[in-house]
């Protein structure tokens, strides 16, 4: 259904494997950064997040620079990255399915439920680890306890057994138990500003661009990545033929 030069693979190519290598360094002085600025914050803490971070307890216990961090690398990162992948295939399945399309043009209410369907058919974050606490059974396998799990929730939203016709884009699915902000304690802090900024922007994008749709000649690349789920170029054409 969808094209595009930069299919994610778990078998990189050495362009891929080059852009990997790219983005970890980047990881690492993005990481190295906010480490001495938490440090910088807990000696001379300031009216922002960082120095609020340094100060929490939890049963008389206070994060360490590290997992400080830490903390502002995943919000950074999920703060921005998600949204934007979200908004990126929300408009892609747009253009594939024109009825859906049409429908969010004629009825603004309906794009909030777009945005759920979206969220589970092309799910941004399409991988989460976790650790377990204790040995457990999962689906006949005994898992060990502080066994690292990594979960496929892209997979999980594309389960017949929970979704019927997975694999078919239907803003009017409902129930939609998607696990794209995670599940339980997990559960993702910015889950409500991450589909207030999709239907606000997704609202203005059908307001000022009534023939927004996708460039039949320029096809969109995919992010280079096995554990995101998103365009990298999305190219757009906004005016009539």
């Amino acid at each position: 259904m969808f094209q595009g030069s930069h299919q994610p693979s778990l078998n990189p190519d050495a362009d891929q494997q080059r852009a990997t290598d790219i983005a970890m360094e980047n990881v690492r002085l993005l990481t190295g950064y906010l480490h001495r600025h938490a440090a910088e914050r807990r000696r001379r803490p300031g009216d922002d997040l960082l120095s609020r971070l340094a100060e929490a307890e939890v049963d008389g216990e206070r994060l360490s620079d590290e997992e400080m961090a830490n903390f502002a690398t995943i919000l950074l990162v999920a703060g921005h990255v998600t949204t934007t992948l979200l908004l990126g295939n929300t408009v892609l399945c747009l253009d594939t399915y024109p009825e859906a399309r049409a429908q969010a043009r004629a009825d603004r209410s309906t794009i909030a439920a777009l945005i759920e369907e979206s969220l589970r058919f092309l799910t941004p974050f399409a991988v989460v680890d976790r650790v377990t606490n204790t040995e457990v059974e999962i689906g006949g396998q005994r898992v060990p306890a502080d066994q690292l799990l990594t979960l496929w929730v892209a997979a999980a939203n594309r389960d017949p057994r929970q979704f019927p016709d997975p694999h078919v884009f239907d803003p009017t699915r409902d129930p939609n138990p998607h696990l794209a902000f995670g599940r339980g304690i997990h559960f993702c802090i910015g889950a409500p500003l991450a589909r207030l900024e999709g239907r606000v922007v997704l609202g203005i994008l059908l307001d000022r661009f009534p023939h927004l749709r996708l460039d039949p000649d320029d096809a969109p690349q995919f992010m280079p990545s096995p554990t995101l789920t998103g365009v990298r170029k999305l190219p757009l054409l906004l005016y009539p033929v």
